[in-house]
């Protein structure tokens, strides 16, 4: 692949790593990013988080409020959550590459208006994936429908891939 690489592209100076003590999957602690980008469990910054699980026939990822305990502003926080769940999803769903099926079980809110536009918004985010990506509807058990497109294998497949390679 070296040698390819210096034939195709010879103004670019390339040098090939060789040290045998130090893997680059070491050198740049890939397993450890690896292990982190593939966790189940994702942490947002309002102290709730995200629980993300593929399965063959469609990827589930659950809300859940986490450390909040404010019963003050209880709604304020459900929606503040939901809103910041919703942007974070979209970026896992481009990060892990999911496709097909996925749904999502955001937290309950009691007002239609919030719910309505948490649906707007994730659509939004989601819309500014290359991937063709659709939020389908919500279902009578209030999970959010999504679909994508799939172009690549998802990123757990392709690392449990490369380390059976390594």
């Amino acid at each position: 692949m070296y040698e390819e690489i210096r034939e195709k592209l010879p103004d670019i100076p390339v040098h090939l790593y060789t040290d045998e003590k130090l893997s680059l999957t070491a050198l740049y602690s890939l397993n450890t990013a690896f292990d982190h980008a593939l966790g189940t469990r994702v942490w947002l910054k309002s102290g709730g988080y995200l629980i993300l699980e593929p399965t063959e026939a469609l990827t589930v990822i659950d809300v859940n409020t986490g450390k909040c305990t404010d019963k003050i502003n209880k709604e304020k926080h459900l929606y503040r959550t939901n809103m910041e769940a919703a942007a974070e999803i979209a970026v896992q769903l481009r990060l892990r590459n999911y496709s097909g099926i996925i749904l999502v079980d955001f937290i309950d809110m009691e007002k239609k208006e919030d719910t309505e536009a948490l649906l707007h918004f994730f659509r939004q985010c989601l819309s500014e994936d290359r991937t063709k990506t659709t939020l389908v509807d919500i279902t009578k058990l209030h999970l959010a429908e999504v679909t994508r497109k799939r172009r690549y294998r998802p990123l757990h497949e392709a690392v449990r891939e490369l380390k059976k390679e390594g």
